[in-house]
């Protein structure tokens, strides 16, 4: 069977939308520093970001707004599932709360949307992947959010995959 499309995403749903309060007795383990991104990897977060609000525009939805808490939050994490070359909410045990709390977010609400692609192709995944799935474009174009982190990171070193990671959040 020929493929003619070489990129292909898998995508994995956080089914889990948390309304807390932040915990100070949160266990910090650690999360490796970010890396400067190459110019070609931000304007990839920029692709990424433009076609989350363009989706979120065609439905009269306010525009999500950069933060540099979650920023570094989803970035961190790309970095980790790329490093690991694995596809997960919880690597290492964890959490979505907990990427929040190690960077200092205060939040009300979060949810993430990760996913891997063979190509580097944010807007594929955006309108391919996350928009054609219901959980993922519910946390996209959930009105209870104001404000989103972007990461993505690779290609990793054995499977040469591109991992994505988006964190949606209200802040306190």
């Amino acid at each position: 069977m020929m493929l003619t499309r070489i990129g292909l995403v898998i995508c994995v749903l956080s089914t889990l939308a948390f309304r807390l309060k932040p915990d100070s007795s949160f266990n910090r383990s650690s999360i490796s520093r970010s890396s400067q991104q190459s110019p070609v990897m931000k304007q990839e977060v920029d692709q990424l970001l433009a076609a989350t609000n363009q989706a979120r525009a065609a439905k009269r939805m306010t525009q999500l707004q950069q933060d540099s808490k979650l920023m570094t939050a989803a970035q961190q994490y790309a970095e980790r599932m790329a490093a690991e070359d694995e596809l997960s909410h919880t690597l290492g045990g964890l959490r979505l709360p907990d990427k929040a709390r190690q960077v200092g977010y205060a939040f009300r609400k979060l949810s993430e949307n990760i996913a891997y692609n063979t190509e580097l192709n944010s807007r594929f995944v955006v309108n391919e992947q996350w928009m054609k799935s219901k959980g993922h474009r519910q946390n996209l174009m959930a009105s209870d959010i104001s404000q989103i982190g972007i990461g993505i990171a690779g290609p990793s070193k054995r499977t040469q995959r591109y991992y994505y990671c988006q964190i949606f959040g209200q802040p306190l």
